[in-house]
């Protein structure tokens, strides 16, 4: 892929913000591209389930009201893509399975629509794991997304959020919203080299979003950079909650905690290295990086959220896949099914909150943790086991109600990408964007610079 041509290829999501403010680009020719670009690739990558046929009309109003002077604001002709979770009026909302009808939705969730009406022009639904039960980006009606870094081999995109991801990080789109219940931004920006982020819970409403564990989901987004996934979720936040923390300014030095030797012991050698040695740049850069003690070990939170996650999952979702058990795919089938032998709800929600307690109790002296997002990098799709997911250093997140971000800071020796997640304090959500954009120039990964070249994957 190029790394930048006259319809907006291979721009950051704030690059083509500027292009379109001062007159270097169309909206027309940013949206055009994008859809050249599905047409080409996506026939292999399998990012998109369904395309909007009104984008580029979409796009020629947003040119004629910046002509005007009457542009929404910056993400104004901004093209977006957006999991088949979230409805999105005018397109079925099937949530990677069988057992929902092709109908049309008759109005957009409520992320959405605050994104289109700061004129954002949604390109199509991308695929997701069935009802967003998945941490590997494997289990759906439609056919499994492919990690674009490796062309050779189908490797995992990371769930459930993965036709979001692969769309970003092969450059179908700039930026796409996902949802994250136990790691589902966070893992499939991790295996695909860009930036996921998991708000803090309640800031942005879930109206007209295919629910799955309503305790622990959140809107979430994918971008390359951590300040194009800032500026989209100013843009949520209107009209809605306020994130707390510092200011979008620089960054005064953080008190930062990393994990025990113990809690890595499932983390491969060469992710180890590169998650040590981007702390390293971290305290060379002036802050301060100590020793986290987690009141218990973040794989105890990990199977705590999957118990509470699953009882809510069977309370949505059981009655439809017992009347139809044939329309659902046997993981995410027997997998909610499961929650049927779930603890009682109040009992799990009480323990919740005297872990919230501990941990916050935990967190005084810090102002937010560092830890890998994912224990290896991407894996062939031939090697997944789906009674091991990928969420042991996610899911306490969505536990605990911490904001978590994870952005790419390194590859492993099979040339998949790794991330490096941070985790803040609840509602510290602008202090911790303010941080990851410091800590991704700091850390300075290769990444990016090579996502900017990614071959063009042969349809």
């Amino acid at each position: 892929m190029d790394a930048c041509n006259p319809n907006g290829s291979g721009l950051t999501l704030s690059q083509l913000a500027t292009a379109l403010a001062e007159g270097h680009l169309s909206s027309e020719a940013i949206v055009s591209g994008c859809l050249d670009r599905i047409r080409r690739d996506d026939p292999t990558l399998n990012a998109f389930v369904a395309l909007a046929d009104d984008a580029l009309s979409l796009a020629r109003e947003s040119d004629a009201r910046r002509r005007s002077g009457l542009a929404r604001g910056s993400l104004d002709g901004i093209p977006l893509a957006v999991k088949d979770l979230f409805d999105v009026a005018g397109l079925p909302t099937r949530g990677g399975s069988n057992a929902r009808p092709p109908t049309p939705a008759p109005a957009s969730s409520c992320p959405v629509k605050r994104l289109q009406d700061a004129g954002m022009i949604v390109l199509g639904k991308t695929a997701t794991v069935e009802l967003g039960c998945g941490g590997w980006g494997t289990q759906s009606a439609s056919p499994i997304p492919r990690n674009p870094w490796n062309v050779g081999e189908h490797c995992v995109p990371g769930g459930s959020s993965s036709g979001s991801a692969v769309a970003v990080a092969a450059g179908l789109a700039p930026i796409a919203l996902g949802s994250d219940t136990g790691g589902s931004v966070r893992i499939p920006a991790g295996f695909c080299g860009i930036v996921g982020f998991k708000p803090s819970p309640g800031l942005v409403p879930l109206d007209g979003v295919i629910p799955y564990s309503p305790t622990h989901d959140v809107v979430g987004l994918l971008g390359q950079t951590v300040e194009d996934v800032r500026t989209v979720f100013t843009a949520l936040l209107q009209g809605g909650g306020t994130a707390g923390g510092m200011s979008q300014g620089s960054v005064t030095p953080l008190r930062i905690g990393d994990l025990e030797d113990v809690e890595l012991d499932t983390v491969t050698p060469e992710i180890q290295a590169l998650y040590r040695a981007a702390l390293v740049r971290l305290a060379h850069a002036g802050h301060r990086v100590g020793r986290f003690h987690s009141p218990e070990r973040l794989e105890t939170y990990s199977a705590l959220a999957g118990h509470l996650a699953l009882y809510e999952a069977y309370a949505i979702h059981g009655a439809a896949i017992e009347a139809t058990p044939e329309l659902f795919g046997p993981v995410v089938r027997n997998r909610i099914l499961s929650g049927r032998a779930m603890p009682p709800h109040e009992a799990m929600i009480a323990e919740r909150r005297q872990h919230q307690r501990r941990f916050d109790a935990a967190m005084c002296g810090f102002d937010l943790i560092a830890l890998p997002t994912c224990p290896d990098g991407a894996i062939p799709v031939s090697a997944v086991d789906e009674d091991h997911v990928p969420t042991v250093f996610t899911r306490f997140a969505n536990y605990l109600d911490l904001p978590a971000l994870s952005i790419p800071i390194g590859f492993t020796a099979r040339g998949m990408p790794v991330g490096l997640q941070f985790a803040a304090r609840r509602h510290d959500d602008t202090m911790l964007l303010s941080f990851a954009a410091e800590a991704e120039r700091t850390i300075d990964s290769p990444v990016p610079r090579q996502r900017a070249t990614l071959c063009r994957v042969a349809a």
